[in-house]
């Protein structure tokens, strides 16, 4: 009797369990059909008004087509309203700023951006790639300026080697002046002489 007890209380656990198996095995089904219709319906909304397009996606594609101040104003004004996205927006600014082909390049405006960024956000994924740019541009400010001081020495000796040049031609003249007047006081000396 103990044996029937026990089987009747293991077949009357099954029963409970397999209807409960039965019951979230319905509840999955009906939960997946339930999300694929509001997914359809998401996906139909989605094709009848325009989706919101990502601010720096904006950005980023303004700078493929060349227009960098649009696209500097959309960084800034992510940067102003102080989204999750500052520094991928300094980041943005000092590239815009450090492209070559940007008519209004400014290496010095790019190396600030790239430096605030080190400054204020440290631990930003975008730290090493701006600490390659920050010894780009300084090694490119330093050639730059290095640069201009020989631009500056060839100006200062080009002065003093026309200053020489009006120099030796103020020589010559007295040189020539005082050839001549060699020549006079021999002529003179001369005719002195020969009285």
């Amino acid at each position: 009797m103990h044996r029937k007890n026990h089987y009747r209380e293991t077949n009357s656990l099954f029963v409970k369990h397999s209807r409960l198996f039965l019951q979230a095995a319905m509840f999955v089904v009906l939960f997946s059909l339930v999300g694929c219709s509001a997914m359809q319906d998401s996906l139909k909304s989605s094709e009848t008004k325009p989706p919101e397009i990502d601010p720096l996606a904006r950005a980023k594609g303004l700078f493929k087509e060349g227009n960098y101040e649009a696209a500097l104003k959309e960084n800034q004004k992510l940067l102003a309203e102080r989204k999750m996205v500052s520094d991928m927006a300094l980041f943005n600014m000092g590239l815009i700023y450090a492209y070559s082909l940007n008519p209004k390049k400014d290496y010095p405006t790019a190396l600030g951006y790239f430096k605030t960024l080190l400054t204020q956000y440290p631990q930003s994924p975008l730290f090493e790639q701006s600490t390659a740019w920050v010894q780009v541009l300084e090694e490119h400010q330093k050639i730059a300026d290095e640069k201009q001081k020989l631009v500056e020495e060839k100006r200062l000796f080009t002065r003093e080697r026309e200053a020489l040049a009006q120099e030796r031609e103020k020589l010559k003249q007295a040189v020539e002046m005082s050839r001549q007047l060699d020549i006079d006081i021999d002529k003179r000396r001369r005719k002195i002489q020969s009285k």
